[in-house]
């Protein structure tokens, strides 16, 4: 018995159009055949991934997948109605085998149809109507068959953000086509949005008669000129003197939503990390922290006396600075 498609993929029987093509992509990448040589069962999963994912991934496929089963999909097993099978096998499948003769007055089948093929009931017309219904939609009937709207495409749209933009979400306008028309739209940036992430926007693709396709928006996000951000944190160097570094000070240090005064504690050294808690990028309930590099500066073209006051110094106060080191 062929297995179900929506089971081989993953997904839902609602699944998307996005979701199916991310769980095909990650099956692809697991069964694919390069990676799994001298492997037929991993050969096997791949094709059955490839004839699931053809088979949802197209709008009209997948309407006579859902209403037929593997029937309609299959010519050679009769197919959907109009595919040149028998249009009647599917209702047969949905039925169950059942087989009950009618009460009603004799009929004389076609070629190749009998009586015992359909639950009629009490021999009138009621349920002729639901099986017309399955097999053309709700507005069929023999002979005419529905075809189901196709879906619009969707649109990809480029935007750039700022640093700031992307960190902390913005309104954003932006201007596309729609049935010939240049429309402006306010889109909403969430925050959190990272360099090529894509931003889905429901029913803003293109049109058709049937349900309109979903616009992307893919982030650039152009880079900042003294933070970085690593997942959810933001990091900033920021550069002391050697004489700040032993004695400690107070410095004013930027942060995204402004600027903040830091007490920079006596002794500390390069590489120190000093944390702002909450100032980093928002993404739900989650919020990171800014963490602050430390960075000294020491002074440059001393003179003969001014090295002998530092030799001093480190004679007085002698350190060791590789001591943890198990070189």
């Amino acid at each position: 018995m062929a297995r179900d498609y929506y089971d081989i993929l993953g997904v839902s029987k609602t699944a998307t159009a996005d979701e199916i093509k991310k769980a095909h992509r990650k099956l692809v990448r697991k069964f694919h055949p390069d990676v799994n040589k001298n492997n037929p069962a991993a050969t096997e999963k791949f094709k059955e991934a490839q004839t699931a994912y053809d088979v949802l991934s197209d709008p009209v496929k997948r309407q006579n997948y859902d209403q037929f089963g593997h029937a309609g999909v299959d010519g050679a097993a009769g197919g959907a109605p109009g595919r040149g099978g028998d249009p009647f096998e599917a209702f047969r499948k949905s039925q169950g085998g059942r087989r009950r003769a009618s009460a009603g007055p004799a009929w004389q089948p076609g070629p190749g149809m009998g009586v015992d093929d359909f639950d009629i009931g009490g021999g009138g017309s009621g349920n002729f109507g639901d099986m017309f219904e399955q097999l053309f939609g709700a507005k069929g009937r023999p002979g005419a068959r529905q075809q189901p709207a196709m879906r619009g495409a969707d649109i990809e749209h480029p935007v750039t953000l700022t640093f700031e933009q992307a960190a902390r979400g913005t309104m954003l306008p932006l201007q596309i086509e729609s049935e010939g028309k240049v429309e402006t739209i306010e889109i909403k940036i969430p925050p959190g949005v990272n360099d090529g992430s894509r931003i889905r926007i429901r029913g803003r693709g293109q049109k058709s008669q049937g349900e309109p396709g979903d616009l992307y928006i893919k982030a650039t996000v152009t880079p900042h000129r003294y933070f970085t951000r690593h997942g959810l944190d933001i990091y900033l160097e920021l550069p002391i003197s050697m004489y700040e570094s032993l004695l400690g000070t107070k410095v004013q240090v930027p942060t995204l939503d402004g600027t903040v005064t830091m007490t920079i504690p006596p002794g500390t050294g390069g590489g120190a990390k000093l944390r702002i808690k909450g100032q980093g990028i928002e993404r739900g309930a989650e919020k990171g922290d800014q963490f602050v590099e430390i960075r000294v500066v020491v002074p440059k073209g001393l003179e003969p006396e001014d090295k002998a006051l530092i030799e001093k110094l480190a004679a007085k106060y002698p350190v060791n600075a590789r001591a943890d080191l198990n070189w």
